[in-house]
Order: C-alpha cells, then sequence, then structure tokens
C-alpha cells in the first residue's frame, strides 16, 4: 500500500509504481512539477465538475508564437497554477520559443521561491506536432533575474 507523507502538504499520486511495486507518490516540487504538467496537457472540459480546467499546449503553435500570445498562454498558465494547484509559491513565470534542426520548441520556466526551485519545461513540436516533452527541476535556485 502507497503511503502519503503526512508531514509534506504537497502530494501527488501517479498512475505508475515504484521499485516496492506500489503507486508513485511525489512530494515537494516533484509533486508541483506533476501537477503543473497535468494542466499543460488537460484540455478545458477534461474534468466535468472542472470545464475550465487545462491548457490544452498542444493546440498553441510554437512557430507563430510571438510576444502578444506568449504573454497570454504565460497569463493562462498563472491563473490556471493559481486557480488549481493550492498554495504554490511561484515567484515567475517565463516562457520562451526557438527553432533549433528544423523543430520548434516551447520552454517554461517556474521558479518557487520557498522551496528556492526553478522547474524548467521543455516541449519540441516538429511540423505542428508534440512529439517530446520533458522537465527538470533545478534545487538551491537563490533568486531568477529575467
Amino acid at each position: 500500500m502507497a503511503l502519503i507523507d503526512k508531514n509534506n502538504p504537497v502530494n501527488e499520486m501517479d498512475f505508475k509504481l515504484n521499485n516496492f511495486n506500489q503507486q508513485e507518490i511525489y512530494t515537494g516540487v516533484m509533486a508541483y512539477a506533476h501537477r503543473i504538467k497535468n494542466l499543460l496537457f488537460m484540455k478545458p472540459g477534461d474534468f466535468p465538475t472542472q470545464p475550465a480546467m487545462g491548457i490544452n499546449i498542444q493546440s498553441y503553435r510554437y512557430q507563430v508564437m510571438d510576444d502578444l500570445i506568449s504573454g497570454a498562454l504565460r497569463e493562462e498558465l498563472a491563473n490556471q497554477i493559481s486557480s488549481y494547484i493550492v498554495d504554490i509559491p511561484i515567484e515567475n513565470i517565463q516562457l520562451s520559443t526557438g527553432f533549433y534542426q528544423n523543430d520548434y520548441f516551447l520552454i517554461i520556466q517556474i521558479y518557487l521561491y520557498q522551496e528556492q526551485s526553478e522547474i524548467v519545461y521543455g516541449i519540441q513540436q516538429p511540423r505542428g506536432e508534440i512529439v517530446n516533452f520533458n522537465f527538470k527541476i533545478y534545487d538551491g535556485v537563490k533568486s531568477v533575474i529575467w
């Protein structure tokens, strides 16, 4: 049986199993990272009781993302996080796009001030389709200035 850490207020359960054949449970910054990932890929209406929940990041086209669109996406992400992820200590969200080896990509950087951590999401989009996604957590980040 998987145990939730009662001393840590942030827990996120996953469908995969850990090395002990128990349900994987993420805590702290890793739990925040998975919750934000879920918001990014959910489509509004996926949860009937929360019809506005979800960003549907697949619907964005990174090659046409200018400052106006990335600002709107950043604002949408901030609104979704503040609405659906309780007590997340976000200081800043930064989006950037680029082009590398015939692929468009989007980088989302989220700095958590209480945790002194940064979550960086990378989404690759060749020819308009999302084919690659990953995130990394950097611990011990004292401050982020953009």
